[in-house]
């Protein structure tokens, strides 16, 4: 259970009781145990940007009633954090401290959430919400740092950051990553492959699409 200092529940009075997100953003800005300042850019050397997207106006779901709407926030792939432009400070939250977020890109929110046990990872990573459903489509997007393809030939070699994306199946609480290839789409829809072969036939689905991957799963939803 995080603990708070008298300063910070003298500031959530202050922030007012008819707002408690904007209260609870209030007090982790304030504790140690929440947000977590961000007093230089570390990443400054390597090319290309550790953010998933630039910076936008959001929202911070710190419980399923507990909402901060219209932060200014940015998702971190690299660091795997939320962060978070506040009175002129940047302030990171890991996934343990809040349960999701949304990006509000354009008229189309995506939706990030935390919890989902992902194999060889663990829960504590920020997933995006594809579908919802007896079965849910997650995606898991990272960054990683390679060699900068793109630096002159014979120039010092440097560092860029290198976009992944990969897809898992939750179904039961168990996800497991999809793979595309037909003979592995057993292990991920087990007694239901057949009516997933069917679809993809159908509907003329290339599950190797990822737009094709999210139609697949809302029919098989339906």
């Amino acid at each position: 259970m995080m603990k708070f200092s008298l300063k910070s529940i003298i500031a959530l009075l202050f922030v007012g009781l008819c707002n408690p997100a904007l209260a609870q953003l209030k007090l982790l800005k304030d504790d140690a145990s929440g947000g977590r300042p961000i007093t230089s850019n570390p990443y400054a050397e390597f090319k290309g940007s550790a953010y998933l997207l630039d910076f936008e106006v959001g929202s911070i779901l710190f419980s399923e009633k507990d909402t901060a709407k219209n932060m200014i926030i940015a998702f971190n792939a690299y660091d795997n954090t939320l962060e978070q432009k506040m009175d002129g400070n940047l302030l990171a939250f890991i996934p343990s401290k809040i349960s999701g977020f949304i990006l509000n890109t354009g008229s189309k929110p995506r939706e990030f959430r935390s919890g989902y046990s992902i194999p060889k990872i663990g829960s504590n990573v920020f997933v995006e919400i594809l579908v919802d459903g007896e079965y849910t489509l997650i995606s898991h997007h990272f960054k990683t740092l390679g060699d900068d393809v793109n630096a002159a030939y014979g120039s010092q070699k440097s560092k860029a950051f290198q976009n992944v994306e990969q897809l898992y199946v939750v179904k039961d609480g168990n996800a497991l990553m999809l793979k595309t290839k037909p003979k592995f789409l057993q292990e991920t829809f087990g007694s239901d492959t057949p009516k997933v072969n069917k679809l993809i036939k159908d509907y003329s689905l290339d599950i190797k699409e990822r737009s094709d991957v999210i139609r697949l799963v809302r029919l098989l939803n339906t």
